[in-house]
């Protein structure tokens, strides 16, 4: 005989209301009961930056032309210890949206985009699709003012893949 789990439609609602919280950006007030995986520091690389037209969300972005990759021989990896990365730091001064593409030219690459709450953990990823353009993109709609990174990953450590970060916030 199988039990089912009956609950109210109040109980249900303050459900649907929490993970819809975790959904939007909020930190997790508890750590996270999952093992910690250490990181290395990542290596902080610069681009060109540019201010361009306004985003989808009214935000007037940061447009950064740089590269990724590969992965130098006594060069610290970023992502599980193997992977190269690009760094880009930026600090949300009031509590807001965030939102990030990145692109690049050609064919689809073994490419990822994370966005981190700097020094304390990941707040989003998204990977490069397998078919279609060459882009990747993501709206935070509810960040709290602080310090933040975006790193964009290479899975293709041979290579050097250049790349459009648009960052707007």
């Amino acid at each position: 005989m199988q039990e089912f789990l009956i609950v109210s439609p109040a109980q249900a609602f303050v459900t649907v209301v929490l993970l819809g919280c975790a959904a939007c950006g909020e930190r997790p007030s508890r750590p996270s009961s999952a093992p910690s995986v250490p990181m290395a520091p990542p290596v902080l690389t610069t681009g060109s930056v540019e201010r361009t037209s306004q985003t989808n969300t009214g935000l007037t972005p940061n447009q950064i032309t740089g590269t990724v990759g590969p992965l130098r021989p006594g060069e610290t990896p970023c992502f599980a210890d193997r992977y190269p990365c690009s760094v880009h730091e930026f600090t949300l001064t009031q509590p807001g949206p965030i939102e990030v593409s990145l692109t690049w030219d050609g064919a689809p690459r073994a490419l990822m985009l994370q966005l981190y709450w700097a020094g304390e953990g990941l707040a989003h990823e998204d990977v490069a699709p397998r078919e279609g353009p060459p882009r990747i993109a993501f709206i935070r709609p509810r960040m709290e003012a602080t310090k933040y990174q975006v790193r964009v990953v290479s899975m293709e450590p041979g290579n050097t893949i250049p790349f459009t970060l648009s960052l707007g916030y």
